[in-house]
């Protein structure tokens, strides 16, 4: 079903949109001046406004002062990917259990100016995604389960990094039978991507340890296996979680329109696709590439040289 970008206040009930004053003297900051500040060193980000009650209002985003902050937040430094920009999506949706107002209320240094965030494509009021956050938490509690690290993780972690080390040690030292080599090359693959889906992924989330250090550690094995923490972090974290279920809008407004009838079936193009299956491609390159470089000295060589 066809539906155009959502107000960030839909569903806000009137009788409590405006209940709380905004308090005198509150700066009012623009969107240039909060892109300034996205270093560690002055890292402010904008949130929507909220009632006492934890509604949504009416009221222009207000803008939070994380640089101090983020030393002791409890998923660490992870907070500064939301300095410089309207940081609503990562607020409420790493927050299962919600923010305390004291806290928001002591970070708050000012308000975004009017209409700098008016549509968002959720609805933060909606019914559906309150019970669905209540449920999530009730079921970890319900289970026992720690959101932060587990003895299971830790083994599951050792298991793989040992089998990815061993198999790439082989890989190497295996001069005398090449298809053997291949295997290894083969289960070096398969735990690198058992490493990348796991510990870098629970590292770079801030769940694999209570401690910052090991989870920055944890995060950083996805270096080691040829790819980057940093750029992940970037792609991951602000695009596919908040965004998971965004539509491209160019796409969206084509399916809302009256091209192909306007009917609400129209094939969405995606259009990354391509660029996607390039980068597969480029993958595999590189693994068989480097695959044969590793293991070049047990390749046959022909000692047919004429001796001049």
């Amino acid at each position: 079903m066809c539906k155009a970008p959502i107000s960030s206040t839909t569903n806000a009930d009137p009788a409590i949109v405006n209940k709380d004053d905004t308090p005198p003297n509150q700066k009012i900051i623009t969107k240039s001046e909060l892109a300034q500040h996205n270093s560690p060193s002055s890292a402010w980000c904008a949130i929507h406004s909220l009632n006492s009650s934890g509604q949504v209002t009416n009221k222009p985003h207000v803008v939070l002062d994380i640089t101090k902050f983020a030393k002791s937040h409890p998923g660490g430094d992870l907070i500064l990917l939301a300095a410089g920009k309207d940081a609503t999506a990562l607020f409420e949706t790493y927050h299962p259990r919600g923010v305390p107002n004291s806290l928001i209320k002591k970070l708050t240094i000012g308000t975004m100016e009017k209409n700098a965030y008016t549509n968002s494509f959720y609805s933060w009021n909606s019914d559906f995604y309150k019970v669905l956050k209540k449920r999530v938490v009730e079921r970890l509690e319900e289970r026992k389960l720690n959101r932060r690290g587990s003895y299971e993780i830790y083994i599951k972690a050792i298991m793989l990094l040992l089998g990815f080390w061993y198999s790439l040690y082989k890989m190497y030292t295996t001069t005398t039978n090449y298809p053997i080599a291949i295997l290894y090359s083969i289960s070096m693959g398969c735990f690198a991507a058992m490493i990348g889906t796991n510990i870098q992924h629970d590292g770079n989330h801030g769940a694999f340890s209570q401690s910052k250090l090991v989870n920055k550690v944890a995060g950083w094995t996805l270096d080691m296996i040829g790819a980057s923490a940093f750029t992940w972090e970037i792609q991951h974290m602000l695009g596919h979680h908040p965004y998971t279920n965004v539509l491209d809008e160019v796409e969206e407004s084509r399916k809302c329109s009256d091209v192909d009838g306007g009917k609400d079936d129209v094939k969405i193009e995606e259009k990354d696709q391509v660029r996607s299956n390039c980068f597969r491609v480029v993958w595999c390159f590189m693994c068989c590439s480097l695959t044969l470089r590793l293991t070049a000295p047990i390749l046959p060589h022909s000692h047919n040289h004429t001796t001049p």
